[in-house]
């Protein structure tokens, strides 16, 4: 049975005290939201003192759910949840804190008149009313913010010794330093007429305010309620509509127990997100994420149902999903399965973006996924890889298949998105697909139950097979877009920031953080190579970053002396760029080479400084040069490590080396994709036997004697012929070494989440 009431703020406190339920999200309200409701009590203070003494403002409406009778010291309050309007309540409770602590400022006041009313006594009578009675707090939080809420209402502590731990948290306390700035904006009034203003504002708190009050007997009736309500101030997200609904599922199929559970749910998922000072933005970029790996749906505007874009609306209005036209038990096992998989790919989705929550002691893997994620976060794009790293945990775990495909995940982001700066688009649409496979492989008979038949294909049988070819597919992209030769290509540029002295489309690298991150994970494999010194130890590259570390062109972008055309040329080659630390001068950024290793490199606690060369040696485009040659081999190396073609050479055109044979790469990355239908990542081409050390199968060989020696006539494309017998070999002939990622450990490992 819901009771319907207008009534006065001021009516709803007297008798009761109010909770928070766990499940509802935090605090919201911003410096926007928080005016309003300033602005709002204001206009009303003016129509009242102008013309109209009761004027009344509509305060919206509240939800309450009647949890019975709490004991206070010397008496019983009714007991409320708050279902639906915790934001105002919360922030009228702090505007009362505040309006007592102005007129505790008016203690020594005297008043004239009859039976003057005392600002200590309006004080009091609005802390029982509004904040604390008989022991007892009026309005309680839930259990994550309520300390910092009782401490900033109920004690008055002031803001600044307050520690705050989320978001949440760093909003009441804003509001509390809004809310007394409004005040203080007021102060400049006598002490008399500061005072009628702030008893005229405890007025309107009283009887100044109008809402609708609907009182529920039990969590389902919310649901009923919710879509219709008017929640004044921020705008529902697509949790809250997915919320609102699914409990309306649940009391219409009149199971209590379901709603609590949506409730209990969608409250975890909310803490989850927020607790690292996610906000509401945070929460609706997860939700879009997850659909991706639990629905298959990958672009809403392309579906034949696109009226349908929002999340909430396709749960309600589609058949294949949570449609009331499902049958109630299809609806049930559709909301559990959602259920269950958001919550824990919300456990799982603040370690991913804040890796350092995760223990190192829970597993071998631990250390190495915690660097990768920190990687891949480092750099732009991350969220493209966020749906499958999701399910990707929530399937294994801190496990080795998380390992691995956290560590291509790093590595495709690099190259890609980064070095060789494809659109942030680029393999977008693969990691999400196979998100979805992921999250539904081994289980599609679920599937079919729970989508009604209506589910999008599902391609693997086995989890097992579904991260193997997930790997096969990140490499490939990673061949699609930046294979070995193309990464060299970049890096070995004369102009790495514009890309202009090559007409192939490049622009350059995707921004300087690019080229830091790589030049820190140099000094970082330097170091590792060193001796175990103070020097050895690094700190993260975002916390490096934030200390200061900055980019420095060996030879200046603006010279104090004439300008060296062949130096100039090479500024912004890769071999002329090097970290300087934050403790590091970078005031001598114009001097000349022999002045900055005097000031500057020679006092440098960077190892890529310390290793170049003397002054009397002097840096020329000869260092320069073989500086960027060796970065280069290091980048190749650190994001490297993928399968692999080879081509064995007897003989080539003179003075020919690898990096020059990027034609012959080419087409042998095309042969193999033609037969395999994926692209290679490395080619190479040497004069030496593949590594016995690895397992090599040979694509194809001379179709006369077998042979897979060839000789080279060019370096622009496949003119070969055999050394064995002489044949002229029409396609390319190469041995493939391809990575096994079906070894990943095939037992899924049961995770703490």
């Amino acid at each position: 049975m819901t009771e319907v009431e207008l009534t006065k703020f001021g009516s709803l406190f007297p008798q009761s005290v109010f909770n928070i339920p766990r499940y509802q999200r935090g605090y919201s309200w911003t410096e926007k939201e928080v005016r309003d409701l300033l602005e709002d009590i204001e206009y009303t203070l003016e129509q009242r003192s102008s013309s109209q003494s009761d004027f009344t403002h509509y305060f919206g409406t509240v939800v309450l759910q009647d949890t019975g009778t709490e004991e206070g010291q010397a008496r019983n309050f009714d007991s409320y949840d708050i279902i639906d309007g915790q934001q105002r309540l919360t922030t009228i409770s702090i505007l009362v804190s505040c309006l007592n602590n102005e007129l505790s400022k008016l203690s020594d006041l005297e008043l004239e008149g009859e039976n003057p009313v005392h600002p200590g006594s309006i004080a009091e009578d609005n802390r029982e009313d509004f904040i604390y009675k008989h022991g007892t707090e009026r309005i309680s939080l839930d259990s994550i913010n309520d300390r910092v809420f009782q401490a900033i209402v109920t004690r008055n502590e002031p803001s600044k010794k307050v520690e705050v731990e989320n978001l949440a948290q760093r909003r009441l306390l804003d509001s509390k330093e809004i809310v007394t700035n409004w005040l203080q904006d007021h102060r400049h009034k006598g002490d008399v007429e500061y005072y009628e203003f702030l008893r005229n504002l405890g007025k309107i708190i009283n009887d100044g305010l109008e809402l609708t009050t609907y009182i529920i007997d039990d969590e389902t009736e919310a649901g009923r309620l919710f879509e219709v309500v008017n929640d004044r101030g921020k705008d529902l997200t697509s949790l809250d509509k997915i919320k609102s609904y699914l409990v309306y599922c649940a009391a219409r199929q009149d199971d209590p127990e379901l709603s609590k559970k949506v409730y209990r749910k969608v409250g975890e998922v909310i803490r989850n997100i927020t607790q690292q000072g996610g906000g509401d933005k945070e929460i609706e970029t997860f939700v879009n994420h997850h659909w991706k790996l639990f629905s298959g749906e990958l672009n809403r505007y392309r579906q034949s149902n696109s009226e349908y874009i929002e999340i909430n609306r396709r749960i309600k209005h589609l058949e294949k999903h949570a449609s009331l036209d499902q049958r109630q038990e299809s609806v049930r096992q559709w909301i559990d399965s959602y259920l269950s998989s958001i919550t824990e790919c919300s456990e799982i989705y603040h370690k991913i973006e804040n890796p350092q929550l995760i223990d190192v002691s829970d597993s071998e893997y631990a250390k190495e996924i915690i660097s990768d994620l920190e990687g891949l976060n480092d750099l732009p794009v991350a969220s493209n890889f966020y749906p499958l790293l999701m399910t990707v945990y929530r399937q294994y775990g801190l496990s080795k298949e998380l390992a691995t495909v956290v560590d291509l995940c790093e590595k495709l982001s690099f190259r890609v998105y980064n070095i060789a700066n494809r659109r942030t688009d680029a393999a977008k649409v693969s990691l999400s697909r196979h998100a979805y496979w992921i999250e539904w492989s081994g289980n599609k008979s679920k599937a079919k139950k729970v989508f009604s038949g209506e589910q999008n294909t599902l391609k693997f049988s086995s989890l097992s097979e579904a991260v193997s070819k997930t790997c096969e597919m990140i490499e490939s992209e990673i061949g699609n877009h930046c294979p070995d030769t193309y990464l060299a290509q970049c890096l070995l540029r004369d102009d790495i920031f514009d890309g202009s002295d090559a007409n192939d489309g490049w622009t350059g690298v995707r921004n300087d953080n690019s080229i830091k991150y790589l030049l820190y994970r140099y000094e970082k494999h330097l170091r590792s190579k060193g001796s175990k010194s103070s020097i050895s130890q690094i700190p993260p590259y975002s916390k490096w970053k934030a200390e200061g570390i900055s980019l420095e062109h060996i030879y200046p972008q603006t010279p104090e002396n004439e300008v060296d055309e062949k130096l100039a040329n090479l500024c912004d080659s890769l071999g002329n760029l090097a970290l300087l630390g934050p403790e590091d001068n970078s005031g001598a950024s114009n001097l000349s080479y022999s002045k900055k290793h005097d000031r500057v490199y020679s006092k440098s606690s960077m190892k890529m400084i310390e290793d170049l060369p003397d002054p009397a040696i002097g840096w020329t485009p000869a260092e320069i040069s073989e500086r960027a040659r060796k970065i280069t081999e290091f980048a190749l190396t650190e994001w490297g490590g993928l399968s692999k073609a080879h081509v064995h050479v007897n003989s080539a055109p003179a003075d020919v080396d690898e990096s020059e044979l990027t034609g012959i790469a080419h087409e042998i990355r095309s042969d193999y994709k033609m037969r395999f239908g994926s692209s290679i990542p490395s080619v190479h081409i040497q004069s030496s036997t593949a590594s016995e050390d690895e397992e090599w199968e040979i694509v194809y060989s001379c179709p006369k004697c077998d042979s897979t020696l060839v000789d080279l006539h060019s370096k622009d494309g496949w003119d070969a012929s055999c050394a064995g017998c002489g044949e002229k070999l029409e396609r390319p002939v190469y041995k493939t070494h391809m990575n096994k990622y079906g070894d990943v450990e095939q037992t899924k490992i049961t995770s703490s989440h």
